[in-house]
């Protein structure tokens, strides 16, 4: 090859390289403008809906809904419930659609988005009425959404902290205790909803407690009821399963 030819061929692997340079720097512009229009969204959610969960004290004292859930579900009336966790940074509306794919795509709000909405499966009837509630949520990046959830996965993260959640709806507050966290196929038996007999639903949380990555000593049964958080990980999912410790109804 001619030195004429090695300089060309050497310029055209430059303008290859910054061009790909420039559109892997585009990408990631749109990725994090994406990331905090999403938040954005909720942010505006909360503040305008659910300004009260901020304040701990407040939640603790009184026996109103800390969530305008009438104003809330007459804006976007998909909405069922929303969920605040203890330990990580997790405050969202929870939605529930009438399959299980459209708010992967779509926020609370009802726009196209990369972060998606918290959603209940769309075979739960209820949060309150339910033996197990599944929620998803994307593992975002960015650690929006469900991408703190990946900290339980160390166990002193879950002996320091708790492992408790509380879900809000319409009818009352409840809180919830972490007492399975594992890492399991999308076609695990953990995906499975619609119990109705206790020593069937006692089976089936004898298979949580024994597939979690760790012990937490707490005692579940037929009789409880549970609420499973499940995100992404790598190419399996991530599932955080919660036992019902108390219901609080609002005061009419």
């Amino acid at each position: 090859m001619s030195n004429k030819a090695k300089r060309h061929a050497i310029l055209a692997v430059q303008v290859t390289l910054a061009l790909l340079a420039v559109a892997g720097a585009a990408w990631l512009g749109l990725k994090a403008f994406g990331y905090a229009r999403a938040q954005g969204v909720y942010h505006d959610l909360q503040a305008a809906y659910a300004s009260e969960l901020g304040d701990p004290d407040k939640e603790a004292t009184s026996s109103a809904c800390p969530v305008d859930f009438a104003s809330l579900q007459g804006q976007y009336p998909d909405v069922v419930g929303w969920l605040k966790m203890d330990d990580v940074d997790v405050s969202y509306p929870i939605v529930k659609g009438t399959d299980n794919d459209h708010y992967l795509h779509y926020d609370a709000a009802g726009k196209e988005s990369v972060a998606g909405a918290i959603f209940i499966d769309s075979r739960n009837e209820s949060i309150e009425g339910d033996k197990h509630v599944l929620v998803y949520g994307h593992n975002m990046m960015d650690e929006s959404m469900f991408g703190q959830l990946d900290n339980y996965l160390d166990e002193s993260f879950y002996r320091n902290g708790g492992g408790m959640f509380t879900i809000y709806t319409p009818q009352g507050s409840y809180r919830y205790r972490i007492f399975s966290v594992a890492v399991v196929d999308p076609t695990d038996e953990t995906y499975t909803t619609g119990y109705k007999n206790e020593l069937v639903f006692d089976s089936f949380v004898k298979h949580l407690v024994g597939q979690s990555m760790y012990e937490t000593g707490i005692n579940v049964t037929g009789a409880d009821h549970v609420v499973s958080l499940s995100t992404c990980s790598a190419s399996d999912r991530l599932v955080l399963c919660a036992q019902r410790v108390s219901a609080q109804p609002w005061e009419a």
